[in-house]
């Protein structure tokens, strides 16, 4: 939404578009949302898992004369 947007709109629209935009985020502090539904912290600076890049990839070698 870019200015001349936000002059179109009615002073009662802009009024509700900031009191969206001033209401605090949900979590299970501020309503009556369970614990295990909040996002963790940790999670948003987690490293991904997985091989590294450039990391060679090694595996056994197969018996000719398996059982």
């Amino acid at each position: 939404m870019d200015r001349t947007d936000l002059q179109r709109l009615t002073k009662e629209e802009l009024i509700d578009l900031v009191l969206r935009i001033q209401r605090p985020e949900k979590t299970s502090r501020t309503s009556s949302r369970p614990p295990s539904s909040d996002r963790k912290a940790r999670r948003d600076r987690a490293k991904p898992g997985g091989a590294k890049a450039g990391h060679k990839g090694h595996s056994r070698a197969m018996s000719e004369d398996a059982d």
